[in-house]
């Protein structure tokens, strides 16, 4: 096992930011495979807003999922999170490929649940835009963090994937997640959620929206 996971790693990207935008909160740019991922840190009182919310819809010994509604992601006016978000895709959007969001519109925001065994296969979002942030952790399994991605590791990590495995060219990027790390990426750039040994819950939320830009 240690010999194939050394291997594998040579496909894994560094997760050290290639660029930060030093704005409050700071954004920390990954640029691993073409397509710019930004991880921020979310203000604790929306993380907080965030839980007390889903605390009142998610089941106590089961997997999760459920839509929140217009009026409470737009609560709180410059406070509230749609504000929020909006401005780090305008960060994200001027960084990644220079242009200026004239509008920002959000199909969906929505929030899953899960427990010990549960994955989210690979998949994309709809929408120009996609972000997933991390509201609680369970206690992981701690050899299921040396093993790798590829290997069938289950420590709940999120993996960002493009094409196959070439030769000297990374195809995915592992990040640990931390309660209040926000990642804000292409709607398209498959991504995957592992499935976690362990006890206690993760909990997520995600949004896809569309962007117009400026014309240049």
């Amino acid at each position: 096992m240690e010999s194939t996971t050394r291997r594998l790693r040579r496909y894994e990207a560094e997760t050290t930011p290639c660029a930060v935008d030093a704005a409050e909160p700071p954004l920390d740019f990954f640029s691993p495979f073409g397509p710019l991922i930004a991880r921020l840190r979310l203000p604790q009182v929306l993380v907080d807003r965030l839980n007390a919310y889903a605390d009142t819809k998610v089941s106590p010994d089961r997997s999760t999922e459920f839509l929140l509604p217009a009026d409470f992601v737009s609560e709180g006016g410059d406070e509230s999170l749609v504000h929020h978000v909006a401005g780090f895709i305008r960060r994200y959007l001027a960084r990644a490929e220079g242009s200026r969001a004239e509008r920002v519109d959000f199909d969906v925001f929505w929030v899953v649940s899960q427990y010990a065994g549960t994955p989210s296969p690979v998949h994309f979002h709809s929408g120009d835009v996609a972000g997933v942030l991390y509201l609680k952790l369970p206690v992981v399994d701690e050899a299921e963090e040396a093993r790798t991605y590829i290997a069938g590791r289950q420590a709940g990590y999120i993996n960002f994937l493009i094409g196959g495995k070439q030769r000297l060219s990374k195809s995915l990027i592992s990040f640990k997640p931390q309660v209040g790390d926000f990642y804000v990426f292409p709607g398209w750039l498959l991504h995957v959620a592992e499935p976690f040994l362990g006890t206690g819950e993760r909990r997520s939320m995600a949004f896809n929206a569309v962007v117009d830009v400026e014309d240049p």
